[in-house]
């Protein structure tokens, strides 16, 4: 806890809060989001421009019962989150420790159709050795678009064929990268390499997850794909391949199994073909 507690919420202690969560090592992507969500409660509260930590819990659960059917659960459980964690910056822990958010539903992968092929439309359809290096890393190596565009020359291992990735809560896992997928990511590295340039792909997120779906439908393929269809394609056909959750669960970077179960379901071509029995 930092020796003088905060007694206000205003702009100067959100970033006050922030270098004390990078401090204590907190993700990049934690940093700002909390950041972020605490911005968004102050500027709820306008005309205020500060809130007084005696007045803090009261204010936020009135901000989290009045968008929470709006907000989706998982954005909700995250808000409680980023407010608790700023109250226990200001020393006062216990603040909304019993609010009830929502449960988020089960997610469900979406995987593209065109599985692991599409992946490959879709690099191959790509305009320079960066756009082809993002989707190999998404769609061949399993890798999240913030993990993909933290990625710098000095993670990827061309001895062992590995690349270091730092995930979520700032976690590390080590990635086998297969002869494929390096037949896309070493054009990246070579340029990167010759530009004197740290990162493999240098771009912001909004604009990675912009060209992954512009270059999906310049492949042509069925339907729209985000960035997440990527990942979640790599994870099935891995799951599929190997019928090993615990593999699949460390080459996405997953906390628990349970979260990579998802990527297990059987695909709805294996059940139509289950049902035609006749």
């Amino acid at each position: 806890m930092p020796t003088t507690r905060e007694t206000i919420l205003t702009h100067e202690s959100i970033e006050r809060h922030r270098s004390w969560l990078t401090g204590r090592g907190a993700s990049v992507h934690t940093v700002r989001c909390y950041a972020s969500d605490l911005r968004l409660f102050l500027a709820w509260m306008a005309p205020a421009t500060e809130v007084p930590m005696v007045e803090f819990e009261t204010c936020a659960q009135a901000w989290l019962n009045l968008h929470r059917r709006v907000w989706g659960a998982k954005t909700t459980q995250r808000r409680r989150t980023a407010l608790r964690s700023f109250a226990g910056f200001a020393g006062m822990p216990e603040v909304l420790l019993d609010y009830r958010a929502p449960s988020a539903a089960r997610p469900v992968p979406h995987p593209m159709p065109e599985g692991a092929e599409g992946v490959i439309r879709m690099v191959e359809a790509a305009h320079g050795a960066q756009h082809r290096a993002l989707v190999a890393l998404c769609g061949l190596c399993g890798l999240r678009v913030h993990e993909a565009i933290a990625v710098r020359v000095a993670d990827v291992d061309t001895r062992d064929m590995t690349l270091v990735v730092r995930g979520k809560g700032d976690r590390r896992r080590v990635v086998p990268i297969s002869a494929t997928a390096w037949r896309y990511i070493g054009d990246a590295v070579a340029e990167a390499v010759l530009a004197h340039r740290a990162h493999l792909v240098p771009l912001a997120d909004r604009t990675a997850r912009d060209v992954i779906t512009r270059l999906a439908k310049r492949a042509g393929l069925a339907r729209h794909v985000s960035s997440h269809d990527l990942r979640a394609t790599f994870g099935t056909a891995a799951y599929a391949k190997s019928k090993n959750l615990r593999a699949v669960q460390d080459l996405l970077g997953h906390a628990t199994s349970r979260t990579t179960e998802i990527y297990t379901g059987v695909a709805e071509r294996d059940m139509r073909d289950a049902a035609d029995i006749a």
